[in-house]
């Protein structure tokens, strides 16, 4: 039997007052917009500017026009600025030839070789909507890459009457400067809203291709409907075509790339080897994050079963269980605005003694900007989670694990720094260091 963690809080009254940002306009649903904790959103004007409310340019209490400095938190945690100079990074990649690849959200990935972030972006990359909480998310490189060069992105495409998360593949040039032979692979259903991409990918040991989707926020019933691909979680070969295993493959009774439903806003996925498990995290409404094991064809209940309410504080059910509904593994009451994670392993350096358990970043959430430590038993099925860096308060975007064994840090503010994380006490032991 499933344990289900509940982190929650007794102080409410804490919650960010821009948990709640107002009516999403043209929203005839009577729903309050998404939260800005959601979002490392927006630099452009007119009403999405309004809504989307970009919290975290301000996350943190440190100047992020200033040169990054290292930084030591309460609990024993020191970071060390790695790079700076990004606009919105979204995801950190590494490539075998040790240079680092960073989406930013307006619609460029970056090149960080040897710790010097190049002016030049990649060039060759697809126009993108960079609205809201639209623009450039996660990247993959192929089972294959150190043969094809073959490099995934995804992103919104489209414009803000009618947009989606799509996925396109291309080859990178050796000294990952041009991306070319640029074709699409997956293109969503189109919405009118530029809320809620999702935005992973993830390959699984078979080779097929994860990709994670949002339900637009006033699609929010569509999740339900897996015919469609609002709030959906899609498997594809790489070559686009449809697995002929997937739950629903035939389309009679579902859309046929989908392999999850009832999800939310997916930002955080990651494939378990040692457990045989996909993990994903999804922001929640108000409250409600969830951690969840992915398996094909289950659904997760949005909306209709939530342990959160909208950003108005009115129900959106009662319901938290149901028939047929997955239970996460963890779910956070408030919520922490979760967005990338990473499995720890034996080569994960001086993490190592953490070897299995999962870090989860957390952005502008309620009770979010720092890190959590989500410690699981063998199976995955039972958890107990510990938070990290609160004290600084800096929303983190996104976190991975170098092949050096560091852990990198992103943050989601506009003006974005890239930190490595290790520990600055003598707490070593406890933590898995070797000296």
């Amino acid at each position: 039997m499933m344990k289900t963690v509940i982190a929650t809080s007794a102080s409410a009254a804490i919650m960010l007052a821009a948990a709640c940002s107002g009516g999403e306009p043209g929203n005839d649903t009577g729903d309050t917009a998404p939260a800005s904790s959601e979002t490392d959103a927006t630099d452009v004007s007119g009403t999405d500017q309004q809504t989307a409310n970009a919290d975290t340019t301000n996350g943190g209490d440190e100047d992020s026009s200033a040169t990054p400095e290292a930084l030591t938190s309460e609990d024993g945690y020191k970071l060390t600025p790695y790079a700076s100079g990004l606009t919105f990074p979204w995801d950190m990649l590494f490539l075998p030839s040790g240079e680092m690849l960073v989406t930013e959200r307006d619609g460029n990935i970056r090149v960080i070789r040897d710790g010097e972030l190049l002016e030049a972006p990649v060039s060759g990359t697809p126009e993108t909507l960079a609205e809201g909480q639209g623009g450039y998310f996660a990247m993959a490189l192929d089972p294959d890459f150190a043969s094809n060069r073959t490099l995934y992105l995804a992103y919104a495409k489209g414009s803000a009457d009618e947009n989606t998360t799509a996925v396109i593949k291309g080859i990178l040039s050796d000294d990952a400067s041009e991306l070319t032979e640029v074709q699409e692979i997956f293109a969503g259903t189109p919405r009118e809203t530029t809320y809620h991409y999702g935005g992973r990918l993830e390959f699984l040991p078979d080779g097929t291709l994860i990709i994670t989707m949002g339900e637009g926020f006033r699609y929010m019933e569509e999740a339900q409907n897996p015919m469609n691909y609002h709030g959906t979680i899609a498997r594809i070969n790489t070559d686009g075509s449809i697995p002929e295993d997937n739950p629903f493959a035939s389309g009679e009774e579902g859309a046929p790339a989908v392999w999850t439903y009832g999800n939310r806003n997916v930002q955080g996925l990651l494939w378990d080897g040692g457990r045989e498990i996909l993990w994903a995290h999804e922001h929640g409404p108000k409250g409600g994050d969830e951690l969840n094991i992915l398996e094909p064809g289950n659904n997760y209940g949005w909306p209709a079963i939530t342990y959160g309410v909208n950003y108005d504080g009115t129900i959106i059910t009662e319901q938290t269980e149901a028939e047929g509904m997955e239970q996460p593994v963890v779910k956070w009451v408030p919520s922490i605005a979760p967005s990338g994670m990473v499995l720890l392993d034996e080569n994960s350096g001086d993490w190592s003694g953490w070897a299995g358990d999962i870090i989860v970043a957390a952005m502008n959430g309620p009770k979010g900007q720092k890190l959590v430590r989500v410690d699981l038993d063998e199976t995955g099925t039972s958890a107990t989670t510990e938070d990290m860096l609160a004290d600084l308060a800096i929303p983190f975007r996104d976190i991975t694990i170098g092949p050096d064994g560091k852990i990198y840090l992103a943050t989601a503010n506009m003006e974005g720094v890239i930190y490595t994380l290790e520990q600055a006490s003598d707490e070593s032991e406890e933590q898995g260091t070797t000296e």
